[in-house]
């Protein structure tokens, strides 16, 4: 605004000086001034500009109006008056926008963008008298006037409908349309029926399949999924298969149709799993991240769970190498069974250490003879327990010295007494 102000006091002041100026070299004689038509509303033009420029739309439209009361007929006047009508446009007086449009008839500039002007001009009827916007829709048959209609609050009656099939078309207008009247099926479908191939974009042949589909129209969706496909189409298929409960339909539908840049609902990668674990088939654990998300609370014991049912030693090491020892204390009963099926790695068996029952973890390593992985399973021999089998695994590993630390640790009598009979027993 501080720009604007500035700017006007100039244009005033320098028409000032030159008005002092022409008063001057005329040497008092005001016999010898000729009157000059006044041009100052020249200055409103340029004003009018900059105020449009800065989005001043009151300052513009005052500064064209004036303009315009003076001059209509130049390129200038044309341009201003283009401008004018979308200053009412932005501030929704249509009459006024309705009138301007009308008079650029009689320009003719590179800078006016024609099709929006034909827009804009339905758009305006559409607000101000819909039996206009029908009457001006019918008689010129525009497609960009047809997708502004379809896309009001003016009604679409048959007349309206009939224009899909003797114009050419968009594919936005045929959408547009399309949106009204999703009431009438067999209208839909014929205008699927004589969609030209060149007209049937990704976004249209996405709303004709879930029409179908949603419409309980199968046999129409399945001859159009096809012909084509994506994420939402596909996992309409998935839905039908397993609303029929045929599990083993899914699965392989799903390894055949599923590609691994489609993004969908939650629900299709947990149908999945839920169908492949009644069909006693291994599916992609990576499915877990994609059912119940990489933050869900239960996604560690659901992941690692699906890496124990494989048996996958290698992705039970690789994930348990993921987390942090607060997580893994989480999951001390799938540790159990990690080392008893012997699915572990030395590496990680510390980060189990907190566990508060360890008795048969430490009786599986003893059993493997894994006597390093007992002693890092002891941590800080925190327990009697802990030190008692710390205490065993040294002495199997031939340190006395350590031996007879950690048993002089252990405060239990009976566990103090195990240790000694496993060690004259050579075993548990």
């Amino acid at each position: 605004m501080y720009r604007l102000i500035v700017f006007i006091c100039f244009t005033l002041l320098f028409s000032i000086i030159c008005y002092a100026a022409d008063n001057k070299s005329n040497n008092g004689n005001t016999k010898n001034i000729q009157k000059v038509p006044d041009a100052s509303f020249n200055d409103d033009y340029i004003v009018g500009l900059k105020a449009f420029e800065d989005k001043l739309n009151d300052v513009a439209i005052a500064s064209f109006n004036n303009y315009l009361a003076h001059e209509n007929k130049s390129r200038k006047a044309g341009f201003a008056l283009y401008l004018l009508y979308q200053l009412y446009m932005a501030e929704s007086d249509y009459k006024s926008a309705q009138f301007s449009l009308s008079q650029l008839a009689n320009f003719n500039d590179s800078r006016f963008n024609k099709q929006q002007m034909l827009k804009d001009q339905m758009f305006i009827e559409t607000k101000l008298d819909c039996i206009g916007a029908k009457n001006l829709l019918m008689s010129a048959r525009r497609n960009e006037y047809l997708e502004v209609y379809a896309k009001s609050s003016c009604p679409m009656d048959k007349d309206v409908i009939s224009l899909i099939n003797k114009i050419d078309v968009s594919t936005n207008a045929l959408y547009a349309v399309l949106e009204r009247v999703q009431d009438n099926k067999d209208l839909v479908f014929s205008t699927y029926d004589n969609l030209r191939a060149d007209k049937r974009t990704p976004k249209l042949m996405n709303f004709y399949g879930k029409y179908f589909y949603t419409n309980n129209m199968k046999t129409e969706f399945m001859a159009l999924y096809n012909s084509y496909k994506d994420s939402e189409l596909t996992a309409l298929v998935l839905d039908d298969i397993w609303n029929q409960k045929d599990y083993k339909k899914y699965i392989n539908t799903f390894n055949k149709e599923v590609k691994s840049d489609y993004n969908m609902q939650k629900v299709v990668y947990c149908r999945m799993i839920e169908a492949s674990n009644k069909e006693a088939f291994n599916f992609d654990c990576n499915l877990v991240d994609k059912c119940i998300g990489v933050n869900s609370p239960d996604y560690n014991k659901n992941k690692l769970a699906c890496y124990m049912k494989k048996e996958d030693k290698e992705n039970i090491s690789w994930f348990i190498g993921t987390l942090t020892n607060q997580e893994t204390i989480k999951l001390c009963e799938y540790g159990k069974y990690i080392i008893g099926k012997r699915l572990y790695d030395s590496k990680f068996v510390h980060k189990f250490a907190g566990c508060q029952d360890k008795a048969s973890m430490y009786k599986s390593l003893l059993k493997f003879k894994d006597y390093d992985s007992m002693i890092k399973l002891g941590g800080g021999a925190a327990t009697d327990e802990d030190a008692a089998y710390m205490a065993i695994a040294y002495y199997y590993k031939g340190n006395t010295n350590q031996y007879n630390n950690y048993l002089s640790k252990v405060k239990d009598i009976d566990l103090s007494g195990m240790v000694k009979r496993t060690i004259s027993r050579g075993g548990l």
